[in-house]
């Protein structure tokens, strides 16, 4: 049974609360704290897999209480449940939280909220990964993308066209920023996929407050492993370009353009989790696979119980980014039954490595009826420009 531990200072609150999900009680194991150290004391006492809590509190607010949970217990979910209309500590919470929802809220979207986050916690085997991915918060960033994007936020003339084009070069950020407009708090009425909306829909002071602010974007300390992030960019970048005009010029039903692109800058997303937090194992990992003749894929299936493709939808999926782009994380290297996105980027991914069969699954790709558009579409990879920001 999964423990769900709900926070706020207003007794009210939590009465409502409990009243709304009382029918989950053979569900759920749920407690009911009225602030933030009863909720570390509570935490301190037993597991739990989710926590629930209010931003703005006495004695200890939100955001302290969020970060603390990160730290001391990294294998729970956290998830803000909040009215406050503060935009820095809103978006300090935010940042800290793996999701957002605002106050009211009703028990359709509570309820549909906290099943999907027990589902995704069933993603990953290992408790360790689990832990290693739900405490992250943010992810580094390339510096020379890192010192850009502040250079253009600190410029008077810089518009939301140029920011969304250097973030559109960063996994990181993208995520980050994907993450943040698809939640309860900016109010998005439709899932988010292009960077350029995404900006525009953030505002440029909410962009800023974010990088200069409160700091959810960050850079590499190793430099080995930001020469890796590099070339890893620049392939991911690849994918994700290709994937894009792939969707604008063929018929994949129920995908959008900015969707495959942004699904392929990301896909490989959990390289880049592994890499930097594990760095040691992800060499193993490599060397495994040289050493042997095997994917990458099942050399960290040896190495970690899992893959850089569980890795980053377990990530992407708690951090609430859109189902066609954690989708097509997930299953770029099994597309077999599907046709939009994971198809778009499995080709690409493979593509862009100038893979043959096992990489490219031509079983899948004649079975969605695509296997006569592969010759264009390696035309497109060679057609390919180099990213501006690597020139």
């Amino acid at each position: 049974m999964k423990r769900i531990l709900f926070v706020d200072d207003e007794p009210n609150v939590l009465d409502g609360l409990r009243r709304m999900l009382y029918p989950l009680r053979d569900q759920w194991r749920m407690v009911f704290a009225g602030s933030g150290r009863e909720a570390l004391r509570r935490l301190e006492e037993a597991p739990f897999d989710i926590l629930v809590t209010d931003a703005r509190m006495p004695q200890m607010g939100g955001a302290e209480l969020l970060e603390e949970v990160r730290q001391r217990f990294p294998q729970t979910i956290r998830i803000v449940l909040s009215g406050t209309t503060e935009l820095d500590l809103t978006l300090r919470t935010a940042t800290l939280a793996h999701q957002y929802l605002c106050k009211p809220c009703d028990a359709a979207t509570l309820r549909a909220t906290l099943e999907r986050t027990c589902s995704v916690r069933q993603m990953l085997e290992d408790t360790a990964l689990k832990q290693l991915i739900s405490g992250i918060n943010k992810l580094p960033s390339l510096p020379a993308i890192y010192l850009k994007l502040n250079e253009a936020l600190g410029s008077d003339d810089a518009c939301a066209k140029d920011v969304a084009e250097i973030i559109a070069q960063d996994m990181a950020m993208t995520a980050k920023v994907l993450q943040m407009v698809n939640s309860a708090l900016f109010g998005a009425r439709r899932e988010i996929t292009c960077i350029a909306q995404a900006v525009t829909f953030l505002g440029m002071e909410t962009v800023k407050s974010l990088a200069v602010g409160v700091m959810a974007f960050s850079q590499f300390h190793d430099p080995q492993v930001a020469h890796f992030a590099t070339q890893l960019t620049e392939h991911s970048l690849r994918v994700g370009i290709l994937a894009r005009e792939m969707a604008a010029s063929s018929q994949f039903a129920g995908v959008t353009a900015d969707g495959c692109f942004v699904a392929g800058l990301l896909h490989d997303i959990g390289k880049l989790i592994l890499a930097d937090n594990r760095p040691a194992e992800f060499q193993d990992a490599l060397q495994i696979a040289e050493r042997n003749g095997l994917t990458a894929a099942a050399a960290e299936a040896r190495v970690f119980g899992a893959t850089h493709a569980d890795v980053g939808a377990y990530l992407l999926w708690l951090w609430g980014l859109p189902d066609c782009v954690t989708e097509a994380v997930a299953l770029h290297h099994k597309p077999e039954g599907f046709r939009g996105a994971v198809m778009a980027v499995h080709v690409a991914d493979a593509l862009a490595h100038n893979h043959a069969s096992p990489e490219l699954d031509a079983k899948a790709l004649g079975d969605a009826g695509l296997m006569e558009q592969l010759p264009r579409w390696r035309r497109l990879q060679n057609e390919l420009a180099v990213p501006r920001w690597q020139r």
